[in-house]
């Protein structure tokens, strides 16, 4: 450690004149801690009493750079030639004198407004998340949303079942079945099973809150995206309530929607955070002292921490390397910037690319050593990191011959090609299955609601933001657009990461809404900056300071200018008007993925029926539900390839009996859905859950699908494949003969009439399979006299026994 009197004396021998520039920092220093702008002293000598050791940091406030005299009483002594005997204190006595420091400081910045509106923002962040609980946490039965949630169940319960070491990750990936895309999602699950006391019967009610835990780190990250941009408490706390009310993420993320998005938010929200703080750190630097960024502890700590995420980030969804996009934009832009403000492209590079290549030592050893995660997205890292390394590298030779910054950017867009086809040629089987990942990613699953563009046309245009962002795109987007207008005229190294990702997030939305999730973080900081601004220009509230010298933090005051009710009451209209459409959506969106309650009375009576009969009990359903009915039923929801390549064609199906063979052994349940389409009535759709199965004036109806289930208010019919009773006889030939029945069915109050119709032969012979068992009534012409009724036994159904008439 330096010694300041010493070195004081020293500086004074050498530079005689520096003696009132020590004396204003010494009188400026008695008061608090203070920044660079508060002395008058060049930035040279400066730099040099630093470098002595004679001045140096104060402990960080957050996100003001303070500095203070290391030992004010040595360097007095210096200064009047006084001797001065400092006796040295034990390394423990000086972390102590600090952590005193660093605790009084805290109780000086803490900030009892701060404190009530982050409480008050996460309450309506968990509200918001936790809008379906009712529908999750039925009273004997957990239902998660939508279909995917259930596939990564069904991994973490043969986690539970199959009780491997938590760390051994070799053979976590051989339950998972090797080859595994996302392997850390269930194995999150597993380990929170674990953590609370968890089994295979109740991992799903643990899972279920993961997705709300998730959303509560991603408000976290959103404050500190705010903050550390803006210095502005206010817009933290405005682009976290922005954020609690964005339907599109709570549609992902809602309780119990446990799948690789709404731990993929996190991921992603802190990786922007990480290269945030860094970007940040750097700007805050000295302009003489820049390089401290490189050679801080702190940095290289947060670096490390980058690495971590990003690893993690590839082995939970095997399409993360679209979430480095933003990066390698951000990377791309912010060393043109540096070039044209006459700063070292690599310094702002360098830790970038350390996190990037400490996250793919960490991916790489796992997917080696464990098999995790396949090649290609692993290697996505390594080749981002060598792209900042080209285009920072580039930006460093253009800035030492003064080579036009507009040249960089188009040197740089044009290095993806020699940079792609030199990956090519290195790996050749990687490159082509990056690029069968990624356009699978943006543009694939065709035909699937989610992968409308945000803006289709289909919807209006503005339908798909409203649905995800309310009105508050709309109040991001010209943000978005000023704040890329100010950092095109100046350099905004900060503002510069949240338009990287926030242009490159909102750009997926477009081609798929189901990336408007991605988008919400950023989203949410450019609205909070947007609301922020509109209280300002109506008197609500001082003006955001956006741009240039931001060090002064603004602080959270909830009883504003006068104390005034009225003017708070404003705030929270205006705040209140906005949210509207969010307040309305969000339930709505819920609603979307949620089990109904026609849908759980129709999985508990399936569930209660298959357990109390022999044979298959697997339920073929609308492909987007399969794997809820499955887990119910039979546990099974590992895949719903099969509905998804019958159900469509079983319901349009012109002869739905026809299926019932080769629903056989395979098939115990058949769950029809209303539809909002029309098919003609000789499909199985109109003939099973219009007519019930029973003969119309256009069909015959069904003989092998028995309605078993009914359930109200158009929801879902359940009917069971059976051989079916086949009725024969004889009457007049070529004429219509009919049998009928009145049977009950579960759900439906009333018997409803079963009623089956064919047409005799040449001979006079009629065969009619029926699929309920009763009492029939037969008509037909030339019927023996003694054959007007037969009784059809539940096991002659469900048999296939021939029953004649005569």
């Amino acid at each position: 450690m330096a010694d300041p009197y010493a070195e004081t004396r020293a500086l004074l021998e050498e530079r005689p004149d520096i003696e009132p520039a020590l004396e204003s920092i010494l009188a400026v220093d008695e008061s608090a801690p203070w920044s660079f702008d508060d002395i008058d002293v060049d930035s040279g000598t400066f730099g040099e009493l630093v470098s002595r050791g004679i001045v140096e940091k104060a402990p960080s406030d957050e996100t003001n750079q303070t500095y203070r005299v290391s030992e004010p009483e040595a360097v007095k002594a210096a200064l009047t030639g006084e001797a001065y005997d400092a006796t040295p204190s034990s390394a423990a006595d000086t972390r102590i004198i600090q952590l005193r420091e660093r605790i009084t400081q805290f109780k000086t910045r803490r900030n009892p407004d701060l404190i009530a509106g982050l409480a008050v923002s996460f309450v309506l962040l968990f509200v918001a998340r936790i809008t379906g609980i009712s529908r999750v946490f039925r009273d004997e039965r957990v239902l998660l949303p939508g279909n995917d949630p259930y596939y990564y169940l069904y991994w973490v319960e043969r986690l539970v079942d199959s009780s491997p070491n938590p760390l051994d990750f070799e053979a976590i990936l051989e339950v998972l079945g090797g080859g595994f895309g996302e392997p850390l999602v269930p194995t999150i699950g597993w380990w929170a099973t674990l953590l609370f006391g968890g089994n295979g019967t109740n991992a799903i009610e643990i899972v279920a809150w993961i997705p709300v835990i998730a959303s509560l780190a991603v408000g976290g990250g959103v404050y500190l995206l705010a903050v550390w941009t803006t210095n502005d408490e206010r817009i933290g706390i405005l682009s976290v309530v922005v954020f609690a009310f964005l339907p599109g993420h709570v549609l992902y993320s809602g309780i119990g929607f446990f799948d690789h998005h709404a731990l993929d938010y996190v991921w992603l929200t802190l990786s922007i955070a990480g290269v945030l703080w860094l970007a940040r750190d750097h700007e805050r630097q000295h302009p003489n002292g820049q390089l401290d960024h490189l050679t801080s502890l702190k940095t290289w700590l947060v670096v490390a921490a980058l690495g971590v995420v990003f690893a993690i980030m590839v082995h939970s969804w095997n399409g993360s390397p679209i979430l480095l996009v933003g990066l390698a934009v951000y990377s791309t832009l912010r060393a043109t910037s540096d070039l044209r403000a006459g700063w070292n492209p690599l310094v702002a590079a360098t830790p970038v690319v350390g996190s990037l290549g400490i996250g793919f030592l960490l991916a790489y050893a796992l997917h080696a050593r464990a098999g995790w995660q396949e090649p290609v997205v692993v290697y996505t890292l390594a080749l981002v990191a060598v792209g900042i390394v080209v285009v920072a590298g580039t930006a460093t030779v253009f800035r030492r011959f003064d080579i036009h910054p507009g040249i960089h950017l188009v040197t740089s867009a044009v290095s993806i090609v020699p940079l792609w086809v030199g990956f090519e040629t290195i790996r050749p089987a990687a490159a082509a299955r990056l690029l069968d990942r990624t356009s699978g990613a943006l543009l694939g699953r065709e035909g699937i609601a989610e992968t409308r563009s945000l803006f289709a046309a289909d919807f209006g245009v503005i339908i798909g933001p409203v649905d995800h962002f309310g009105w508050f795109l709309f109040v991001a987007l010209p943000v978005l657009g000023v704040i890329t207008w100010q950092c095109v005229r100046t350099h905004e190294p900060r503002w510069l990461v949240l338009i990287s990702y926030g242009i490159t997030l909102i750009g997926f939305g477009v081609l798929q809404v189901r990336f408007a999730g991605e988008a919400t973080s950023v989203v949410a900081v450019f609205s909070g900056v947007g609301i922020a601004h509109l209280l300002s220009v109506i008197e609500l509230a001082d003006r955001p300071v956006l741009f240039g010298n931001r060090e002064d933090r603004k602080r959270l005051d909830l009883s504003l200018p006068g104390g005034s009710w009225q003017q708070a009451g404003y705030v929270v209209v205006v705040i209140v008007l906005l949210s509207s459409l969010s307040i309305f959506m969000i339930p709505a969106v819920t609603d979307t993925l949620a089990a109904t309650d026609a849908e759980a009375d129709a999985i508990d009576w399936i569930d209660t029926d298959a357990s109390e009969r022999e044979g298959p009990d697997y339920v073929l359903s609308e492909w987007g539900q399969n794997r809820m009915f499955n887990y119910a039923v039979n546990g099974d929801s590992r895949s719903y390839g099969y509905a998804q390549s019958n159900y469509e064609s079983f319901a349009q199906s012109p002869n739905p009996d026809s299926y019932a063979d080769q629903f056989s052994d395979r098939v115990g349940y058949v769950v029809l859905h209303e539809l909002s389409v029309d098919l003609p009535p000789e499909s199985a759709y109109v003939r099973l859950y219009e007519e019930h199965g029973s003969a119309t004036a256009a069909t015959d109806g069904s003989g092998r699908f028995q309605l078993s289930y009914v359930t109200t208010d158009g929801g879902p019919a359940v009917f069971r494949p059976v051989n079916g009773a086949t009725i024969t006889g004889n009457a007049t030939p070529d004429s219509t003969v009919t049998v009928r029945t009145e049977t009950e069915v579960d759900g439906l109050e009333d018997p409803f009439t079963y009623e089956r119709r064919t047409t005799t032969d040449a001979n006079g012979t009629f065969s009619i399979p029926v699929a309920h068992s009763g009492d029939y009534e037969i008509e037909g012409e030339g019927l023996p006299s003694d054959t007007d009724s037969i009784s059809v036994s539940a096991a002659m159904v469900q048999n296939g026994t021939r029953v004649a008439t005569a």
